[in-house]
């Protein structure tokens, strides 16, 4: 077991403040490019980014086998504001990282289960007016079971030669890396319809029924589509916080056809397909990440080259030692679900 490592702030970061999950990359860069030059993460982080600074390091923890940020060695409140960043830093990338974003989200570190309670929204359970004097109604609260989080496994592997995880641009690359990665295998899961399978949680448009396009194609089909869409949200006592989510393709059309004026944000992702739409409550949509992610390094493994059905053994075998390469592999608990239901979408739009 490795001793705790400072990290260090190079003369760059003294003058702009980075962000949390910055060192959540760097701990990963320093562990790769510790694991093939074989000088230690103490050693490389001092390497890339400059000397240590006592006063305003970041503890992190030197890499094992596994290498694991499991412990308070790696300064477990840092961990957690760096893996909450991370998911904000894939915004850019994810249009499920956005609506998390925008969600509540809650710590699912050391928890199997947790039930977040939602409730009907409608005027019917708002307050009263009352003249003076007069009794104030007291409302039966319309409180359902809501959202059920069980932590799914979010994992990441990615190889480089030991060129790339040696030299000093490795912290880009594994950043790289890591979040493209994340951030189609998160979009791929949340925008699906498929059902909670022990693998990943139940994508958002599981057990929701497809509204039918408007045809004819054009601005007055996108107009009728996007307002049944969001008159679905506000028949379940949403669509204040309204959020599109369509393919790149009708995502681009959508924002040039409506405009400037549109208000509603309209995110692109490649996890949905070319024609679906999809229209998300955003605050009522809940999410938990274990605060500490685990990263494990290896450059002898062997590794089945395959992302569609990979197995112990199988084709596509190759050696990392025989190839003098590098893999990375990342894992991350994460859940997610609405607590109202507040999702609708339609496929095959026509414009």
């Amino acid at each position: 077991m490795s001793k705790p490592v400072s990290f260090a702030l190079s003369p760059e970061d003294r003058v702009q403040r980075l962000r949390p999950a910055t060192y959540l990359f760097r701990a990963a860069s320093a562990y790769a490019r510790s694991h093939v030059t074989g000088a230690g993460a103490e050693a490389e982080v001092e390497a890339l980014y400059g000397d240590r600074d006592k006063a305003t390091s970041y503890l992190v923890r030197a890499a094992s086998n596994p290498a694991t940020l499991v412990e308070p060695g790696w300064a477990g409140a840092i961990a957690q504001v760096s893996v909450s960043d991370l998911v904000a830093a894939l915004t850019t990338l994810s249009a499920g990282a956005e609506l998390i974003a925008r969600g509540t989200r809650v710590d699912m570190t050391g928890v199997a289960h947790l039930t977040v309670p939602g409730r009907v929204v409608n005027a019917a359970a708002a307050g009263a007016w009352v003249r003076e004097g007069s009794a104030i109604p007291v409302r039966s609260q319309s409180i359902t079971s809501g959202a059920v989080l069980e932590p799914r496994k979010l994992a990441v592997i990615a190889t480089m030669t030991s060129e790339i995880a040696a030299s000093s641009n490795v912290e880009a690359v594994v950043r790289a890396l890591l979040s493209e990665s994340a951030a189609l295998a998160l979009d791929a899961a949340m925008f699906s319809a498929n059902a909670e399978d022990g693998a990943h949680p139940a994508g958002l448009l599981y057990n929701v029924t497809p509204i039918t396009p408007t045809a004819g194609g054009g601005m007055n089909a996108l107009l009728a589509d996007v307002k049944v869409l969001v008159a679905a949200l506000a028949a379940a006592g949403g669509g204040r916080d309204a959020v599109i989510v369509a393919h790149p393709s009708q995502a681009a059309t959508l924002s040039f056809m409506a405009g400037p004026h549109f208000t509603a944000s309209v995110l692109p992702s490649s996890g949905v397909a070319v024609g679906t739409v999809v229209a998300v409550e955003a605050s009522s949509l809940v999410s938990g990440f274990d605060a500490i992610p685990e990263f494990e390094t290896s450059n002898v493994a062997l590794l089945q080259m395959e992302d569609a059905t990979p197995s112990d053994w199988g084709a596509s075998m190759k050696s990392l030692y025989q190839a003098d390469s590098f893999a990375l592999k990342m894992i991350l608990r994460a859940a997610w679900g609405m607590r109202a239901p507040h999702v609708a979408y339609l496929t095959g739009a026509t414009w």
